[in-house]
């Protein structure tokens, strides 16, 4: 897969501005996502490997100062770190050709661009499961946008009921849990239908896809590692 890459940003001082604003946003969602990994390892690890705990804590150290200096940052929707699942992690836009909407978000709205590494595809795109287009990511240091083009063929090849990223322009809107298994239960339990895909769209991340009662698409997904 290819990512749609920043160049620069520009030498005049609206340009700088932009790129010191945008850097702690980007620094900000880094630690967030990184915060939410160590917190995963934790939870099945941290008796055998105290020294993730020590990782864990540096993390929000770390994010507590990065917010402190950057006050705009804050917001009463994310008073905590230590946030409850579910929360919302991000909105997916599809289009035909995603340049333009990295440009608006990005440049428009003055959301930073992250780097594709911080989501990692697997290798089961290569077997046809999952989608392997074309994709670029814009942060305001809380939630994401994902920008994706559009792919009509997901579910066709992966089996599931349910495409996140072929009908738009909203592909889907994704919530983070801690706890997959027990969302996921408690989704039968409520009689909510899923497609649960698994990794088959990011390497460490599991996940699971149904709709709202208005046939807007859901994600819910957990870090594994």
């Amino acid at each position: 897969m290819r990512a749609l890459l920043r160049v620069g940003c520009g030498g005049s001082a609206r340009g700088r501005h932009l790129c010191t604003s945008s850097g702690a946003a980007l620094a900000h969602a880094r630690l967030r996502e990184q915060l939410a990994s160590v917190k995963q390892q934790l939870r099945s690890l941290e008796t055998a490997h105290p020294e993730l705990r020590e990782s864990r804590d540096g993390l929000e150290d770390e994010l507590k100062t990065l917010v402190a200096a950057n006050p705009d940052l804050r917001s009463e929707r994310h008073a905590s770190d230590a946030f409850a699942p579910p929360k919302l992690h991000h909105i997916n836009v599809v289009s035909r050709e995603v340049t333009g909407l990295l440009e608006f978000y990005r440049d428009v709205l003055r959301m930073d661009e992250m780097p594709i590494e911080m989501f990692p595809r697997t290798g089961m795109t290569a077997a046809g499961a999952g989608s392997d287009v074309p994709i670029s990511f814009t942060t305001d240091g809380h939630m994401q946008m994902h920008l994706a083009t559009r792919d009509l063929g997901v579910a066709f090849r992966s089996g599931e009921a349910i495409n996140p990223i072929g009908v738009g322009p909203i592909g889907h809107i994704a919530f983070r849990t801690d706890d997959i298994d027990a969302f996921k239960r408690h989704l039968d339990a409520h009689g909510v239908q899923y497609a649960d895909y698994g990794t088959r769209f990011a390497r460490d991340w599991h996940q699971i896809f149904f709709l709202d009662p208005e046939g807007v698409i859901i994600e819910v997904h957990a870090v594994l590692r």
